[in-house]
């Protein structure tokens, strides 16, 4: 019965740690895309968003691609994201 119990706690203990990781990165997915829209629009640009993913993650770093419109036209951005907790640093580049 011991066991059984402590298998169970463990079980429940990855869970709970996996969901926490998934609602995280969801949480800094639209962090990011919203801090790219926000500095667009800082510039004098209107970028709408069609598709964003951060991508590969390495460590604590992802390389993502955002897909939009930019005044109109049809753009794509690499997106390099550091994530550190609380904060994070992200660089985009729109794509020739």
């Amino acid at each position: 019965m011991k066991k059984y119990l402590i298998s169970t706690f463990i079980a429940f203990s990855a869970l709970v740690l996996l969901n926490g990781c998934i609602v995280s990165e969801k949480k800094l997915t639209e962090r990011v895309q919203s801090a790219i829209v926000d500095e667009e629009r800082a510039n004098g640009n209107n970028l709408e968003v069609t598709e964003f993913t951060l991508g590969d993650k390495e460590g604590k770093n992802y390389q993502g691609v955002l897909k939009g419109k930019l005044d109109g036209k049809d753009v794509i951005y690499d997106v390099k994201v550091t994530d550190e907790g609380d904060d994070f640093d992200v660089d985009w580049n729109l794509r020739p």
